[in-house]
């Protein structure tokens, strides 16, 4: 989409808000040395209480920053980053992802404060009542939550292992279409979906992307989880390493907003993230961070970029391998564990990412609402997360979300157990 096409998608709100004229007026000049700064109205860095900071990383070695320069500009304001950042970061997109290939230079980077603020900015910038937004028929809770302050229509769509279903989607549109509605987005998660751990193989994102191009719908592309892929075969240890791509590479319309960031392959407490989008989209985005949250903590993406930085590539990938396997051998243990203890009462699939199995009560129970059996699972001292909480249509559910990120490996299995013994009661409950 060009700029002209771009611009029909921003909301009456994006189109009316005027840019922070002050800081356009004065950032130019602030790093400046032949001005006298008597505009901008920045606390003075003689003031500040820090003169280091060092981190000491897992793995070995620490970073420090130090010195006047790079440590005033991490604790001063920063808009659009701190100064190097920006560029850091769209290497590394070009390089790991390279969206359009090196000669289209239509696509730009910029940072955010992770993926929820990301998603909030996007979400005013292009939706407005009456927006029909499709999604998966279960998804994020806070995307659910963020649309409806949007007014939007969520349109929920039927998903299996590899994620939304074209025909389904296709379908949806139809529907859309016919009863006059204005469509605007597809919101996804491609790899590790939550809550179903759904993965979308290549064909599935290319028939997406087509449906997407026919009803010239933005395709906004939440990708916390491609970072934590894992190998099909349960008993092998290799895992896949860093292999980004998604909707991007193939991308001829820009019309994806891919959005990133190091909360599942660094720590969520940093708070960081980044958005690649066409620029004209890119341009809104920032205009909404300078009047709001600007791009996050500064101090957060100092430690993140010197962090990345003394890596490099290589150390990147190897980070990202290790977490892989961290993760890979905790989904392990509870595939195993649910073949043993509920084979038979549920129906799963083993994710390819991500943190969670997607599991469905088989128990005969007609109907079943997951929620129902939450009382009893908490005095059985385990908690899942029941389906009705990621239900589009705000509906009953009978899925249950499990997590395998957090809880320790014994927890894991004895949770599973507990699971299996719970539907177990149901099932002979049901046949007395």
């Amino acid at each position: 989409m060009d700029q002209k096409r771009w611009e029909a998608k921003f909301t009456p709100m994006i189109r009316r808000l005027p840019k922070n004229k002050l800081k356009e007026l004065c950032a130019p000049f602030n790093e400046s040395k032949d001005i006298a700064l008597l505009g901008g109205g920045l606390p003075n860095q003689a003031m500040f209480p820090l003169t280091s900071i060092g981190v000491e990383l897992a793995g070995g070695g620490s970073i420090n920053i130090k010195g006047f320069s790079p440590l005033r500009a991490a604790m001063q304001y920063n808009g659009g980053g701190i100064p190097g950042y920006k560029p850091f970061l769209k290497e590394l997109v070009d390089r790991e992802i390279n969206p359009y290939g090196e000669c289209d230079k239509d696509w730009d980077v910029t940072p955010c404060a992770g993926s929820s603020d990301a998603l909030s900015k996007t979400f005013r910038i292009v939706v407005e009542e009456g927006d029909v937004c499709f999604l998966e028929d279960h998804c994020y809770g806070p995307v659910l939550s963020l649309l409806t302050g949007q007014d939007a229509c969520i349109r929920g769509v039927k998903g299996d292992s590899n994620g939304i279903v074209p025909s389904q989607l296709e379908a949806a549109c139809q529907t859309s279409k016919k009863e006059g509605k204005r469509l605007k987005l597809i919101y996804l998660v491609p790899a590790g979906g939550n809550p179903t751990g759904a993965f979308m193989p290549v064909q599935r994102l290319r028939d997406i992307y087509k449906i997407a191009q026919k009803y010239d719908l933005i395709i906004v592309e939440d990708n916390p989880y491609e970072w934590l892929r894992y190998n099909s075969d349960l008993k092998s240890t290799c895992v896949p390493g860093l292999k980004l791509g998604g909707f991007k590479p193939f991308d001829a319309d820009k019309r994806v907003i891919r959005i990133d960031t190091v909360s599942k392959f660094l720590a969520p407490g940093f708070r960081s993230g980044w958005v690649t989008a066409p620029k004209p989209f890119i341009s809104q985005f920032n205009k909404l961070s300078n009047l709001s949250s600007h791009s996050g903590c500064a101090l957060s993406q100092a430690i993140v970029m010197n962090i990345l930085k003394q890596w490099g590539a290589k150390g990147l990938r190897d980070h990202v391998q290790k977490v892989q396997q961290f993760y890979q051998k905790r989904r392990n243990i509870v595939a195993l564990a649910l073949d043993k203890h509920v084979k038979g009462l549920c129906e799963w699939s083993v994710p390819q990412a991500g943190m969670f199995f997607w599991i469905k009560p088989t128990v005969g129970v007609k109907n079943l609402n997951s929620e129902g059996l939450m009382p009893t699972l908490l005095k059985h001292k385990v908690l899942l997360v029941p389906g009705s909480i990621f239900s589009a249509a705000d509906a009953n559910s009978p899925y249950f979300r499990l997590a395998f990120s957090y809880a320790s490996e014994k927890d894991l299995t004895v949770g599973v157990r507990k699971l299996g013994e719970v539907l177990r009661d149901v099932q002979n409950s049901k046949t007395h």
